[in-house]
């Protein structure tokens, strides 16, 4: 299943990403690329995995997500 944020559609396990990143921000007011090497991210495929889900838009994503979120 796709859905749409801010016009972007993201499939299942980006969205799932995209979730744990934000939860990840509300707990620690930001995230750094780093960071999705540890914990949840680690177990789940760790950079590398976010990598191949976001391409190019990963540093972008992590980006907008804290400054919305952590303001």
């Amino acid at each position: 299943m796709e859905k749409r944020r801010a016009g972007i559609a993201f499939a299942g396990e980006q969205e799932e990403w995209l979730e744990r990143i934000a939860e990840h921000i509300a707990t620690s007011l930001a995230i750094d690329l780093e960071e999705l090497r540890d914990g949840w991210f680690g177990q789940h495929g760790s950079l590398g995995r976010a990598h191949s889900l976001f391409g190019d838009r990963l540093k972008t994503l992590v980006a907008e997500l804290n400054e919305r979120l952590a303001a």
